[in-house]
């Protein structure tokens, strides 16, 4: 797997997982871990994600880091 669907993966399972517990953007973005402008370009493949910034995120949707990793 190369880098660019590896990244795409995980802005696949950020989505997923953010929906998974019922959430939009917007109220990520008001519980105060990430601006919903940041949170769509990550997700949409625009702008990578730190790994500082995928565990953050990790944390707050409770999923282990693996989540984002395996299939």
């Amino acid at each position: 797997m190369n880098e660019r669907k590896i990244n795409q993966f995980i802005c696949n399972q950020l989505v997923k997982a953010r929906e998974e517990k019922g959430l939009t953007q917007k109220r990520v973005e008001e519980s105060g871990v990430i601006k919903q402008s940041n949170l769509s370009k990550i997700e949409n493949g625009a702008k990578n994600v730190s790994a500082a910034k995928l565990f953050i995120l990790a944390n707050f949707y409770q999923k282990p880091i693996e989540f984002f990793f395996k299939k």
